[in-house]
């Protein structure tokens, strides 16, 4: 078995173990893809046609970005934690090596980490998964934000009709 290839199934195995953790904790299993496409037709209304809509209608809008916000947060954490684990074997795989060359620490690390394949391939699983937690940072937030304001039009319906 050649070492980078090692990588991969060892960032599989830590997510078999984090996912096992999860389920121990009553979450559901992970799902990579969000399946119901109808809190995308939420999230581009404007204002008005949000007034328009019934408190039913708000009703199951909170809930379905409630539900996407749930799950980036979960897909943000799964990322940060391979980016963790991958500092973390990095640093591990090439310590006391760095010092074989020339320049700064960085550089130093740069190079270790270059001449070996393993060490290598670890750090093109960080790069893409900080990538990928850069890219959906605070999107959770955001979509949950969007979740309350259904539920304060909805509130603000009801209160309406009373």
């Amino acid at each position: 078995m050649e070492r980078p290839d090692l990588a991969k199934q060892q960032l599989e195995q830590v997510d078999r173990v984090l996912d096992e953790y999860e389920s121990s904790l009553g979450l559901s299993v992970f799902e990579s893809e969000f399946h119901d496409q109808g809190a995308k037709k939420y999230m581009g209304l404007s204002r008005t046609q949000m007034e328009k809509l019934t408190p039913e209608e708000c009703s199951q809008a909170a809930l379905l970005l409630a539900s996407l916000s749930f799950h980036i947060q979960r897909s943000y954490n799964r990322e940060v934690a391979r980016v963790n684990w991958a500092t973390q074997v990095l640093k591990s795989t090439v310590a006391g090596r760095e010092q074989a060359y020339r320049g700064s620490w960085d550089s130093q690390f740069s190079q270790a980490v270059k001449e070996d394949g393993y060490a290598s391939k670890i750090l093109s699983i960080q790069r893409y998964a900080q990538q990928r937690a850069d890219r959906i940072t605070y999107l959770s937030t955001s979509i949950k934000n969007m979740s309350d304001l259904f539920v304060n039009v909805q509130r603000a319906k009801a209160f309406k009709v009373e």
